[in-house]
């Protein structure tokens, strides 16, 4: 599997501002530990190693605790933005240091432990440029719905009221060669390019069931994530 990794951890994390005012989210704690810390544990049992971490925001904490932190074999590459770029602005810039065929692109802020090596496997049987990894939700009221017809994505929907559904959950796999074909802009949003490429565009919908998925940028959520991912958190 001839993959690298871009973690997107730029953001403002405005919403999970008033629990944690000077902090970055990609360092919230989770019973003590940065949530960074699980993330590129995660990663390194997936077996990647190379990951770019895409920074902006108090970027010079994050970089800090990386030089006291690391996580051989696997090698972490601090990226930090010019300005804001947007997720696909991100993307982008850090897409410059890539040297893999494959490239996996996670949200900075999503605990979503799905099987690397399963998901490169659907995506390859697809045979697309792209491939989402899909979480089960429930509710599914704060996120849009990905509509699927044969394994394939059909619609990114609005957010609005749901009791539950599949959900972008925040992890993409795509081919080098037909990022590389193209031409993208210097700051654009990663998910409303999607919505707006599909059905044209085709993209593998893989859905991984029995996995749990958290966005800690939400109150709520960070709350749970204290006890959930740290009991998952067996790599």
């Amino acid at each position: 599997m001839d993959c690298e990794a871009i973690v997107l951890a730029g953001g403002l994390g405005t919403r999970l501002r008033s629990r944690l005012p000077h902090t970055p989210k990609v360092l919230a704690p989770i019973q003590g530990r940065p949530f960074l810390g699980y993330l590129l544990a995660y990663l390194r049992g997936q077996k990647i190693h190379r990951v770019f971490l895409s920074l902006g925001y108090k970027a010079d904490q994050v970089t800090s605790w990386l030089k006291q932190n690391h996580f051989s074999p696997m090698n972490v590459i601090p990226v930090v933005e010019p300005q804001p770029l947007g997720t696909g602005g991100a993307m982008a810039y850090a897409w410059r240091h890539i040297t893999a065929e494959c490239v996996l692109v996670l949200n900075g802020d999503t605990f979503f432990p799905i099987s690397i090596a399963d998901f490169y496997a659907f995506h390859l049987s697809q045979n697309v440029p792209l491939s989402i990894a899909m979480a089960y939700v429930q509710p599914a009221d704060r996120y849009g719905l990905v509509e699927t017809l044969d394994k394939k994505v059909q619609a990114f929907r609005e957010k609005s009221p749901a009791p539950a559904g599949w959900i972008y959950g925040g992890i993409a796999l795509i081919e080098a060669k037909w990022w590389l074909s193209r031409s993208w802009p210097e700051s654009f949003s990663w998910e409303s390019f999607l919505m707006q490429a599909v059905p044209a565009l085709p993209i593998g919908a893989y859905a991984a069931e029995n996995v749990p998925f958290i966005d800690i940028g939400v109150p709520e959520d960070y709350e749970r994530a204290q006890t959930l991912i740290p009991a998952y958190a067996s790599f």
